[in-house]
């Protein structure tokens, strides 16, 4: 072969080299966008993981609605157990300052003022004498089970009291047997409160909190 042959051949290889290597990178090695289906995989992925997380917001918020009838529910409930008379407070428009209800008394019904045209608290007290087997009637549970102890116009029957305290609709019920009298004047009463949302419907509410208690009762209430 001679020199001139051999030259020829090495420079057809070499373009034949060349050729291929340029076609080769004439063609894309990889996709440069996404398919419809991967558009529609990626859509549905954010969705599910932002309905996640409105799902631990609601969750969250559902918890901290509990924890708030469990520490306020309860210990309005308990100070009402003990006193019919609560201490409530009314906030002046103008500087902000809290002073008490007004308390007004007429016959055996204590009446609370906070400047309103709304009563925030009544209550009927009883003698302890009272000859009646049962002074309240009825102690079961929600209000709509015995609306006469509670009437909407009129005040509550002897023994009851109601009203909104610390943000909550509060109820509070005496009931006394002829069977748990002690003596003339000393008589063992058992006392019901039902802690309630403030805006709750009276025909399917349910209370936050129910304390039921017995306690001894002496003299005239």
């Amino acid at each position: 072969m001679s020199v001139s042959q051999h030259f020829q051949r090495t420079h057809a290889s070499a373009a034949s080299v060349n050729g291929t290597s340029l076609r080769s990178a004439a063609r894309p090695s990889g996709r440069t966008a996404f398919t419809l289906v991967e558009i529609i995989a990626c859509v549905l992925l954010f969705a599910v993981g932002m309905m996640g997380v409105v799902g631990v917001v609601v969750y969250g918020l559902k918890s901290a609605r509990s924890a708030q009838a469990e520490a306020s529910a309860w210990s309005t409930g308990l100070s009402v157990l003990h006193d019919p008379l609560p201490l409530g407070v009314v906030s002046e428009p103008t500087t902000g300052i809290l002073s008490p209800w007004t308390w007004s008394k007429s016959g055996s019904t204590w009446i609370a003022y906070d400047g309103t045209a709304q009563t925030p608290w009544m209550y009927t007290g009883w003698a302890i004498d009272l000859g009646s087997d049962v002074l309240v009637p009825d102690m079961r549970n929600p209000i709509v089970n015995n609306p006469a102890v509670f009437p909407v116009a009129g005040n509550p029957i002897t023994g009851c009291a109601r009203g909104w305290l610390n943000g909550y609709y509060v109820e509070r019920r005496e009931q006394s047997r002829n069977s748990d009298r002690i003596g003339q004047n000393t008589r063992i009463v058992e006392i019901r409160v039902d802690v309630y949302w403030a805006s709750y419907a009276a025909a399917d509410g349910r209370p936050l909190a129910s304390v039921i208690d017995r306690q001894v009762r002496q003299g005239n209430l």
